[in-house]
């Protein structure tokens, strides 16, 4: 019997760069990490930040602090890509689950605060606090729940925009069930360092980024693959993601 998939999220940060050349229309750069050789699941492998869904991210206290999308309108958006999965909880918990997980590998939190602004993490007082939340997350003496709770901010469901859809094939003994998003990097936020199951990342263009994998550089799995392939063809990403 194949391994059943669980449901995760991965998250593809874009950010505009500026000024383009003849070999290379896209406007914008990926956030591409190298993930720890020790895992089990893609060890060594080049992908985006990411993780599977976990119980806290459909808990009713999670789902009523969800700013610019409700439940209703993130399963709509899961039935019109024709994906396989019916459950309102769980289609809006890919959302919270992505924010989630970047803030956890990256240190970029898509949340607004209470006067729905998004939270300034430059702010020297917010970024050593945060940083501290985000230590004991790692740590799993906290969860990211308590986190925004605590803190009165609200996930911003409306800043990742749904890409792609791709489940682990049957013969793998690990599978994932995993939905994919696009989302610019909030202003006023820059990258912390990246958690222990990251030996690197960076900022890349999706052209240089296939051209790295043809020379065998970077290794990379087909859904990875395929999103960047799809991506390098994009010269405007904000209005791509507009029209998603």
């Amino acid at each position: 019997m194949p391994a059943v998939p669980r449901f995760a999220s991965t998250v593809i940060l874009y950010r505009l760069k500026e000024g383009t050349d003849d070999s290379n229309k896209c406007d914008f750069e990926i956030f591409l990490i190298q993930r720890s050789r020790e895992l089990k699941f893609l060890g060594g492998f080049h992908a985006f930040p990411g993780g599977k869904l976990e119980d806290e991210d459909i808990l009713e206290k999670t789902i009523a602090r969800c700013e610019g999308l409700d439940k209703n309108q993130a399963h709509q958006i899961i039935l019109d890509k024709q994906t396989s999965h019916t459950d309102k909880f769980f289609s809006i918990g890919f959302w919270i689950t992505g924010i989630r997980e970047v803030f956890e590998e990256t240190g970029i939190l898509f949340a607004y605060d209470r006067d729905f602004e998004l939270i300034r993490l430059n702010d020297p007082t917010h970024k050593e606090k945060f940083e501290v939340y985000r230590n004991k997350l790692l740590k799993n003496e906290i969860l990211f729940s308590d986190l925004i709770e605590t803190e009165d901010l609200f996930y911003a469901l409306d800043k990742l925009h749904y890409f792609r859809h791709f489940i682990t094939p049957d013969l793998s003994p690990i599978r994932y069930d995993t939905r994919f998003f696009l989302a610019e990097i909030p202003p006023h936020q820059t990258l912390g360092s990246t958690s222990s199951e990251i030996i690197s990342s960076e900022w890349i263009d999706p052209t240089s980024a296939i051209k790295r994998y043809r020379k065998n550089i970077i290794k990379l799995i087909p859904p990875q693959y395929a999103c960047i392939s799809k991506l390098r063809k994009v010269a405007d990403i904000r209005d791509f993601c507009t029209h998603l």
